[in-house]
């Protein structure tokens, strides 16, 4: 019986019409006290649900927003995930998640606003759609903040400091070569914060070796078991969602290129955590021990780490408060509220038992 129930099924039992108890449902225009009354109760009685579409037109707003992500094997994203779920629910919305990368099927999405995953996806969105489709947007971004073409604002994670804090923190405990493992190549053009500050950092230390440090799983004959192919923005309807490349797969290779090298490093930095949890299980079954052997640290801050035998030293945004801090910036853009257009979200160093601490030994 209950989703039978119409507005016109209401107005004929309380003897009004179909205008006037919609002004009644929606708290919206004048109705008799008392003929109110009567209609809210009919209406509970009946159990009637007011159509989500219906409302989303009357309101001009669904309270629903979307994080586009197309990484979801990374447990970072699910974590900025959880955070963007707890800020909407505080503030009466659903936080959806898609990683069909065919923007079509966003566009027809009943949402009110978009969070993009990253810079890649920022720059992308203002180059195509975001000139003519105008949903409030904002973005995550890793270092490379920079103007885009339509104003979107954005909440960064400074990863020129981060890698400057890890390095400092291995500095502190008497560690002075330290390798870099990354999923980018060595190159001079790279956008990729991390690997430009570990070599401001370490060329003075490795000279004319500094390239032999840095563990580049897109190099030959290592690239070859590596996916390094760039997503399709505008996939076919009939083709595979595109699922990124497995960090901790990355991690296990540049562990084989670390002991092929058989480099003296006694610490590596790690490109995240996904990164370094297969970068330090490689090391292990080669018979290496962490941290005896090699110090780690690792960047993102993500509860999966906690699985790890030692647990990884992290420099972490939070994830979660992070995903809450880009829902609240968007929600308050929807609702027209004033808002920053760039801002940092701030970073810690989260505990763990990687680090070994080797002042004072030769």
């Amino acid at each position: 019986m209950a989703d039978k129930v119409t507005r016109k099924t209401i107005a004929e039992i309380t003897g009004t019409s179909v205008s006037v108890v919609s002004r009644a449902l929606n708290n919206s225009g004048y109705v008799d006290a008392d003929k109110r009354k009567e209609i809210l109760r009919v209406a509970e009685e009946l159990g009637y649900v007011r159509n989500p579409v219906a409302i989303s037109l009357e309101e001009k707003r669904t309270k629903q927003i979307l994080f586009y992500c197309k990484d979801l094997s990374n447990a970072f994203n699910v974590e900025l995930y959880y955070g963007m779920v707890k800020a909407a629910k505080a503030r009466g919305y659903m936080a959806l998640l898609n990683a069909n990368l065919k923007f079509d099927n966003i566009k027809d999405a009943l949402i009110d606003g978009i969070i993009l995953q990253n810079n890649y996806f920022t720059d992308l969105y203002c180059e195509t759609y975001g000139k003519n489709y105008h949903l409030p947007a904002v973005g995550a971004s890793f270092g490379i903040a920079k103007s885009h073409s339509v104003s979107i604002p954005v909440i960064e994670w400074d990863m020129e400091d981060a890698m400057n804090k890890a390095i400092d923190y291995l500095r502190k405990r008497g560690h002075k070569k330290i390798a870099f493992g990354s999923q980018y190549a060595f190159d001079d053009n790279s956008i990729d914060l991390r690997g430009l500050t570990w070599r401001r950092n370490m060329k003075e230390v490795f000279g004319d070796r500094l390239e032999e440090y840095f563990l580049d799983v897109t190099l030959p004959p290592y690239s070859s078991t590596v996916v390094l192919d760039k997503p399709n923005f505008d996939a076919g309807e009939d083709d595979e969602i595109y699922n990124e490349e497995t960090y901790a797969d990355k991690g296990r290779i540049a562990a084989r290129i670390f002991l092929d090298r058989q480099l003296d490093a006694t610490a590596v930095v790690c490109f995240n955590d996904e990164y370094t949890l297969g970068f330090m299980n490689e090391l292990q079954r080669s018979g290496l021990k962490i941290p005896e052997d090699l110090s780690i640290v690792s960047f993102d801050g993500i509860d999966r780490r906690k699985i790890a035998n030692p647990k990884p030293v992290s420099i972490s945004p939070d994830p979660i408060q992070f995903g809450f801090n880009l829902a609240n910036l968007l929600l308050d853009r929807i609702e027209h509220k004033k808002i920053h257009y760039y801002a940092k979200q701030p970073i810690r160093i989260t505990a763990g038992e990687s680090v070994k601490d080797i002042r004072g030994k030769k």
